[in-house]
């Protein structure tokens, strides 16, 4: 087995513009949106690579990757030349033509010269945009013992819930028959008529079958150049495809709302999965820091980052990224609070957002009284309010 692990090359998809995740993703991609405090949402799938034992890892970036590029340089330039492993970025370089990456196939046929020169016995596609804790040597162990030429990692979700993603009709031996996006009417697994099984977006291809499919998808004027409307579909019909169900936490963070639960289910009793797991750690990169300092406040199951400074001020359900300011008299409440943010003496938050370096002046409520706060924020998903980065109030 220690064998496809060194035959296996990782295309991570970070080139999405994360429409839905702005103004967050106004400066940055998506993938380098910061997560409970410390990480960043791409750090999960680096780490489950690297606690997977896959260690050649290829990001296909595109849009506003500056954050991204500097996070992998501090953060994961951690393989030694002569280790042959490496994570690297792979930004559209116009190999196959002069344009943006078009679809997730489109980004990874655009990187194919890149797979041909390291000719890998397989490929494993991830995106960078999720938070869940995955061993990939359990799917690369199904693919190798069925034979498959295509394995789909795929959550059961109640039938209704189908409706939001791409789903599978598997036999029982999870071998997929049909691949339907969206679906209004999506198909029940052989076992539970009530649940369905969807995509995660994740799979690995025999890489002689993707690079043929590939190319095969790339001459096609009407393919929308798509993993999931256009590659699997088709391989289907004459390949090898199974699904290998996940059991576990997992969440697209595609939506402020999204965002906003995904960072708060963490603070609950009864946390997703175990940040502290030490047998699974979570990498990242950590600036050089001061320790936080914490004077007669409150602090009511919440994460505080290095460098943050709390004067008498009350701390609930919340996340404080690094170096963080809160004034007096403060209430900080089922919120977040990126680095470098001040929030002054007084101010009260509730169900907010606030981005890197903005600053909330002495006594500003917010999240309280929807029509004040309309005066300067929007509002999303289940009232959640979002400071823009750098904000002032003017």
């Amino acid at each position: 087995m220690a064998e496809i692990f060194e035959k296996t090359l990782v295309m991570i998809l970070c080139g999405g513009k994360g429409a839905r995740l702005y103004p967050l993703t106004r400066d940055r991609a998506k993938p380098s949106v910061p997560f409970l405090g410390t990480y960043r949402i791409i750090d999960f799938s680096l780490s489950n690579c690297l606690n997977s034992g896959l260690r050649k890892i290829a990001l296909l970036t595109q849009y506003k990757s500056l954050s991204l590029e500097r996070h992998l340089r501090n953060g994961w330039n951690i393989f030694h030349p002569e280790s042959r492993g490496y994570v690297i970025s792979l930004p559209a370089q116009g190999r196959v033509g002069d344009r943006w990456y078009e679809g997730t196939a489109d980004a990874v046929f655009q990187n194919i010269y890149t797979i041909q020169q390291e000719n890998p016995e397989v490929v494993l596609v991830l995106s960078g945009d999720h938070v869940y804790k995955a061993d990939y040597r359990q799917m690369l162990r199904f693919f190798s013992d069925t034979k498959a030429d295509v394995v789909v990692l795929a959550k059961p979700v109640p039938r209704a819930e189908g409706r939001r993603f791409g789903v599978m009709r598997i036999e029982a031996d999870r071998r997929i028959t049909e691949f339907l996006e969206k679906p209004k009417n999506p198909p029940a697994l052989p076992s539970d008529e009530n649940l369905t099984l969807a995509s995660m977006g994740i799979y690995i291809f025999k890489t002689s079958n993707l690079i043929r499919a590939l190319m095969q998808d790339a001459k096609n004027p009407k393919s929308s150049h798509d993993f999931g409307k256009d590659i699997l579909p088709r391989l289907i019909l004459d390949h090898q495809v199974y699904a290998y169900p996940y059991q576990g936490y997992w969440e697209d963070i595609g939506t402020i709302d999204a965002y906003w639960k995904s960072n708060m289910a963490f603070l609950a009793s009864a946390p997703p999965f175990d940040i502290h797991d030490a047998a699974w750690p979570l990498r990242t990169y950590q600036g050089q820091f001061p320790p936080a300092f914490i004077d007669r406040s409150t602090v009511q199951r919440s994460i505080i980052g290095a460098g943050c400074r709390v004067h008498r001020a009350e701390i609930r359900s919340s996340i404080l990224s690094p170096i963080v300011q809160i004034g007096e008299d403060a209430l900080i409440q089922d919120s977040i609070v990126f680095a470098g943010a001040q929030i002054g003496r007084g101010a009260r938050l509730k169900k907010t957002i606030v981005d890197k370096n903005s600053i909330v002046p002495d006594g500003l409520v917010i999240g309280e009284d929807p029509a004040a706060d309309a005066r300067w924020f929007k509002t999303y998903g289940d009232g959640i309010r979002l400071i823009p980065k750098n904000w002032r109030l003017a």
